[in-house]
């Protein structure tokens, strides 16, 4: 009996004693031209353990039952990857897992994993990835566009309205977090919003954080968007590429023996020289007029846009052409060890200028009473980024160590001098030339220099935590001045901010089901010499096997803002300028539910914010005896609150989703409107977009989007008057109405691509016809009034009609 209690009780302990562990790391890179594969998920099968690999592919996973393993990798637009292990080759790591591109056969394709296209939402609340690749087949104006995709998807808006950048979540385009490479962008987009900034062969991975982002991200209050550059290939290669509207070039080449890597692309516009010519034929031939904007003008009756009297309306078809620039280069001299510099610059070029005619009216006069017959408005802008980054990052044993050097600086020129029968005039207000002072011979410059210093780490600690931790020095100046008739000075703001930010997060995987990630943010900002904490927490729960709730809250500041300025005599305009005592830090709360159903074949999702703003800044030169600072800043607060729901089709021949987002974005000023709430400048209560892609045999497919909005709001001159003073001066006035008060009709725009794709030893060829506004919808960038002269010219600043482009893409292998 001894006996057998003796080997019972030893073989419990032999039964209870932990298995011993082992530690996993490795790199995930592309099959076939050898580049990292950033944020890729790395899962070990029939267990709940997993990871992602970071912006340089690599991925390390602890506390791991030591033992042959079979690692399962997946990203979007490759094939899933299963690779069988065992302790030995474990041991011997760092390993390399090389994953390939995914190509569609016909009808006999066998799909082995996820298999998501365009892009791919997260378990993560609010967060999704971009496949640059995937995008090329979706219509545009004939480049493959990062940003115009990403207002394809649900919360992200999709109407371009000549202004910079997206929004997200009822968030203004300054509010997005924009980083490549490292570096911080300003402005993300070409004219009108019609172009990315950048360059889809030049960036690998896209990451969007729509809300609700972690710790390691900080200075904005609406969301994240980290582009990370591609390194090169093991091979030389390059491409050319063109459209009716622009040109690109791609240069790759190993450096080093394999230890290193180059790439460098380029693209330019030339609309500038085609508008006129080719440009100008083809928006004749589809629309029926001309595009020569001295050519549409004509004479409207009372009651136009809110304000009474006739008006002389023309539409504006403006001049523009840009420029980009990418290089990155890259060092692998150790296998542990990566160090990279990357660069960036470029730059817009916009021409609104305008010459009317009006003998063939009478002759017009300005509010002075001088007559005149021809009147020219000469309006030139152009701005851009240039910025650079030095990284280095360590593998230490499990812990990564990213250090990064970043530096990036934005300007901005806006000129605008106003000429009647060949002299120089000023508005009748003598309240200066800025943007929306009154007069209008004005000079505007803005710039802004960005330093930075990152230090990231990343640790994993056992196999139900991962740890990111780190800091960021960073200092921040900006300079504005405001000009008018050249000399006059009506706005001269400068600023240097200093930022110290310290955070820490816990990705915790607390049982098969539930996670949680928790997370902590502090920053010391000089110019208020404050700290300001912000907690961060999320969570999802597997309810089934495909039903996955998830959620998130934190707290998010903001210390530099794009100040849009109201003008209700034309378009708005930017300008950045740093917080300060006066200008405080802004503030969000961010509150995040949602629920997804997988059925493998399709994702159904539902998901619903709400968030709560603080000092929100508006720029009005309107009621400026009530303004909060310096005549002209008015401080508020605001809620922006929606509802997104998304059906996605990710397999088969044909694939792509339907999503409506149902949002409202209210903001309330005690100094503006009377101190009632109004909407904001980008409230757009419904969009609807619908994106498919049908898969023509091996090589031919068919694109469409459709997208439908709400038109924004803004605020009319409702009529003007003048005044005769004792001395005989006559003054003008003008009547406004309420605040936001009307607003622009729906946006409705439909879009057609088929591309076909040959592929030779040579190279690769690819090409195709996109139909840009297939419907010749008639979209309103902004509407423009010019109350100077009798009778008022309203204008309708139009986004592109039907735009028909052909694209070609040639690749040398």
């Amino acid at each position: 009996m001894k006996k057998v209690l003796f080997l019972v009780v030893m073989g419990t302990i032999g039964l209870s004693q932990p298995k011993e562990k082992m530690n996993i790391n490795g790199y995930v890179l592309d099959k076939e031209s050898g580049e990292a594969m950033p944020y890729a998920n790395v899962l070990v099968k029939n267990s709940p353990w997993g990871t992602t690999t970071n912006s340089d592919g690599y991925f390390a996973l602890d506390g791991i039952p030591k033992g042959k393993i079979s690692l399962m990798v997946t990203y979007i637009g490759y094939e899933t990857k299963t690779e069988t292990l065992t302790a030995l080759q474990i041991e011997d790591g760092p390993f390399t897992i090389h994953i390939s591109p995914r190509v569609l056969q016909g009808e006999a394709v066998e799909v082995i994993g996820e298999s998501y296209e365009i892009f791919q939402p997260s378990e993560v609340p609010g967060q999704m990835t971009i496949s640059t690749r995937d995008i090329q087949t979706l219509p545009s104006i004939g480049e493959v566009d990062i940003f115009n995709s990403l207002k394809l998807l649900p919360g992200i808006s999709g109407v371009g309205d000549g202004k910079s950048g997206i929004y997200v979540r009822g968030g203004t385009p300054d509010q997005n977090l924009v980083i490549l490479d490292g570096m911080t962008v300003y402005h993300v987009d070409h004219f009108f919003g019609m172009f990315s900034a950048f360059n889809a062969d030049a960036v690998k991975d896209v990451q969007v954080y729509k809300g609700g982002f972690p710790a390691k991200y900080g200075g904005r209050l609406s969301s994240v968007l980290e582009l990370t550059g591609k390194r090169g290939g093991t091979e030389r290669g390059f491409s050319l590429g063109g459209n009716l509207l622009s040109g690109n070039m791609s240069y790759q080449t190993p450096l080093f023996g394999g230890l290193g890597n180059w790439i460098v692309t380029g693209r330019r516009s030339y609309t500038d020289i085609l508008q006129s010519s080719t440009y100008g034929n083809i928006f004749k031939f589809v629309t029926g007029t001309d595009a020569n904007p001295n050519s549409q003008s004509n004479f409207q009756g009372p009651g136009r846009g809110g304000f009474s009297g006739g008006a002389f309306q023309q539409d504006v078809i403006p001049s523009f052409y840009y420029y980009d620039i990418n290089s990155k280069l890259s060092l692998n001299p150790t296998g542990r060890d990566l160090f990279s510099l990357s660069f960036y610059t470029g730059r817009d070029f916009l021409d609104k200028s305008r010459e009317l005619d009006f003998s063939g009216f009478g002759g017009g006069r300005t509010r002075g009473g001088t007559e005149f017959e021809t009147r020219v408005d000469e309006n030139v802008s152009d701005w851009g980024n240039i910025g650079a980054s030095f990284k280095w990052g360590h593998q230490w044993d499990l812990m990564y160590t990213n250090l990064l050097f970043s530096g990036s600086q934005f300007n901005s020129i806006f000129e605008r001098n106003l000429t009647v029968n060949g002299t120089n005039v000023g508005g009748g207000n003598s309240e200066g030339g800025a943007r929306g002072f009154g007069a209008f011979a004005q000079n505007e410059y803005n710039t802004v220099n960005d330093h930075a210093i990152h230090l990231d780490n990343r640790l994993p600690i056992g196999n139900n935590n991962d740890v990111e931790f780190g800091l960021l020095l960073n200092s921040i100046n900006t300079d504005y001045k405001a000009n008018v008739r050249d000399s006059i000075s009506i706005m001269d703001i400068s600023s240097t901010s200093d930022i110290g930010a310290l955070y820490i997060q816990d990705n915790w995987k607390i049982t098969e089901k539930l996670d949680f990630t928790l997370g902590w943010r502090s920053t010391y900002f000089s110019q208020t010499d404050k700290f300001y904490n912000a907690p961060r927490i999320s969570f999802g729960l597997n309810l089934l096997s495909n039903l996955r709730l998830k959620g998130a809250w934190g707290h998010y500041y903001q210390f530099i803002n794009s100040i849009t300025n109201e003008n209700v005599l034309q378009g708005s305009e930017e300008f950045w300028l740093s917080s300060n005592e006066n200008l405080l830090p802004g503030f969000a709360e961010h509150s995040l539910l949602g629920i997804s159903y997988d059925t493998g074949n399709y994702l159904f999702e539902v998901e619903g914010y709400y968030k709560e703003l603080e000092n929100l800044v508006e720029f009005s030169r309107r009621f400026k005896d009530n303004a909060d600072y310096n005549n002209y800043f008015f401080f508020g607060e605001g809620t922006a609150k929606g509802l997104e729901f998304l059906a996605q089709k990710k397999r088969g021949k044909m694939t792509g989703w339907v999503s409506y987002t149902l949002g409202q974005v209210i903001n309330t000023f005690p100094n503006l409107n009377d101190g009632e709430p109004f909407y904001a400048n980008h409230d757009r209560n419904h969009e609807l977009k619908l994106v498919g892609s049908y898969k023509l045999g091996k090589d031919w497919t068919l694109s469409s989007t459709y997208m439908f909005a709400s038109g924004n709001p803004y605020t009319a001159p409702m009529n003007q008057y003048s005044l005769t003073m004792l001395n005989d001066q006559s003054l003008g006035y003008i009547h406004v109405g309420e605040k936001n008060g009307f607003r622009l009709p729906e946006y409705n725009r439909l879009d057609v691509s088929i591309s076909r794709k040959w592929e030779s030893d040579y190279g690769v060829l690819e090409g195709g016809i996109s139909l840009y506004n297939m419907l010749n919808n008639k979209n309103i960038s902004y509407r423009d009034y010019d109350l100077d002269v009798t009778p008022i010219i309203a204008s309708d600043v139009n986004m592109l009609g039907f735009t028909p482009t052909i694209f070609v893409n040639f690749k040398l292998r």
